[in-house]
């Protein structure tokens, strides 16, 4: 996992023009992260909702703005350089990952990780360009789940 934040972290500055292989790192760091580091991965996504959040008013139907600096237990700094943007198919793969790994918390009885990593998946679900398809039926999937086992 250290060997790729390294690379995520050279790739930042000199990749900013193209945010698609840059996702594609974060994506295979959090893919790690899932199962290796639980508490990286819940930080990234927390970062990822907060650039998504941010980003928001200067939306494109295609893409939103990232900016040039990320830290969940890694920093990728790009030094004077203005935002770029990060590919929607890429925060709602997050969003979805996200709310399955919520599913499996809730398969093992881990409640409260459930409850947190859905919500984490809702907000991100509620950014995505589709007119809040994706957050309506995460959320349906969640409000379907029994509490008293």
């Amino acid at each position: 996992m250290a060997t790729l934040q390294h690379i995520v972290k050279r790739v930042w500055p000199r990749d900013l023009d193209n945010t698609e292989r840059l996702a594609r790192w974060i994506r295979c760091l959090l893919s790690l992260a899932l199962s290796s580091n639980i508490e990286m991965a819940e930080n990234l996504i927390d970062q990822v909702v907060t650039i998504a959040r941010n980003a928001k008013a200067v939306r494109s139907p295609h893409a939103i703005a990232f900016p040039t600096s990320f830290d969940a237990d890694v920093t990728f700094d790009a030094p004077n350089q203005k935002p770029t943007t990060y590919p929607i198919e890429e925060l709602e793969w997050v969003a979805i990952t996200t709310f399955n790994r919520a599913i499996d918390f809730y398969c093992t009885s881990q409640d409260d990780l459930c409850r947190r990593w859905a919500e984490k998946a809702l907000s991100l679900a509620g950014l995505s360009d589709d007119d809040g398809r994706l957050h309506q039926l995460l959320e349906e999937r969640f409000l379907g789940l029994t509490w008293d086992r």
